[in-house]
C-alpha cells in the first residue's frame, strides 16, 4: 500500500530495470574519513560520491514505498535514486549496531553538485545540536532507487554499492 511498516510484509512490487555491468553504482564517503577525530557537539558534513546513478529521484516516502520497480535513466542506462546518510554508535566491542538505533539520518534527496551528496550533522533533538556528542561512530551510504528499494545490479561478483567509515568525536 506504499507505506513504512515495523511489521513483516509481502511485497508483489517486480524488481524493474536491472543497470548493465558497465553502470553498477558504487559509493564512497569522502567526509568523515576512516578515523578521523571530530569535536564533540560541533558541526561537520557528510559527503560521499556515486558513480552511475541519477540522483535526485525521490519518491514520496510516505504513500509510494515500494509502490513501483526500480527505473533506468532512458539515455544513460543509470539507476534513478537516491542516497541516504545513516550514523549509529558503536559499542567498540566488535558488536555489530543495532539497526533500530540511529543518531543521524538524512535522505539525499536533491541531485549531486559537482558529483558529490552532502549533509550537515544536527542531532535529532529539541536544540538541533550541530554534530554529535562524544562517541565512537559509523556512518554508511545506502543507494536506493526511485521508490527507495536498495539498488539492484545485475550480477553478485562485485563491490558494493554502499559505503562505511568509522570515526571518533
Amino acid at each position: 500500500d506504499g507505506t513504512q511498516k515495523n511489521s513483516s510484509t509481502c511485497m508483489t512490487t517486480q524488481m524493474g530495470e536491472l543497470p548493465t555491468f558497465n553502470n553498477m553504482v558504487s559509493s564512497l564517503i569522502i567526509a568523515p574519513s576512516n578515523g578521523q577525530t571530530i569535536k564533540a557537539n560541533t558541526g561537520f558534513t557528510l559527503k560521499v560520491k556515486i558513480n552511475n546513478m541519477v540522483t535526485g529521484n525521490f519518491a514520496d516516502a510516505a504513500k509510494q514505498y515500494y509502490t513501483f520497480s526500480q527505473q533506468l535513466d532512458k539515455n544513460t542506462g543509470k539507476i534513478l535514486g537516491h542516497s541516504h546518510f545513516t550514523v549509529q554508535p558503536l559499542e567498540g566491542n566488535g558488536t555489530p549496531p543495532d539497526a533500530r538505533k540511529f543518531l543521524f539520518f538524512k535522505g539525499l534527496n536533491d541531485p549531486e553538485q559537482a558529483g558529490v551528496l552532502s549533509a550537515d550533522v544536527v542531532q535529532n533533538n529539541a536544540a538541533k545540536t550541530p554534530g554529535l556528542p562524544a562517541g565512537q561512530y559509523r556512518v554508511c551510504s545506502m543507494a536506493s532507487s526511485f521508490a527507495h528499494q536498495p539498488v539492484l545490479m545485475p550480477v553478485a561478483q562485485r563491490g558494493a554499492q554502499d559505503d562505511c567509515v568509522r570515526f571518533n568525536v
